[in-house]
């Protein structure tokens, strides 16, 4: 089977410390709920509310290399270095013959 490159945006659950409270919703197995305001993080077991859920104690840089592990390529249509929004420190890879597409694999 040929591989396929798809561009697309990941957004994950967020909201204030205090709307997460009010509301006390239960994530999905797997769905991450992020504390806007606080920078903390929970991970749903599609049963637990959020109040009794635990908070995961993830560092930023954790995240990154489970998602842009070193080594891995990002495929761009601008020339904005991939670090400046997601982080780590990307280096452009050589043109292709489509002048529109550029490479970034991260190195660090």
């Amino acid at each position: 089977m040929a591989e396929k490159t798809v561009n697309v945006k990941l957004r994950l659950r967020t909201d204030s410390a205090g709307n997460w409270l009010n509301t006390n919703p239960v994530l999905l197995l797997g769905e991450v709920g992020i504390e806007a305001d606080t920078g903390k993080i929970k991970i749903g077991d599609g049963n637990t509310a959020w109040r009794t859920l635990p908070y995961c104690f993830v560092r930023k840089e954790e995240i990154l290399d489970l998602v842009f592990p070193v080594g891995s390529v990002k495929t761009t249509l601008t020339e904005n270095n991939p670090g400046d929004s997601v982080g780590g420190t990307w280096q452009k890879t050589t043109e292709t013959q489509n002048a529109e597409l550029k490479f970034w694999v991260r190195i660090k």
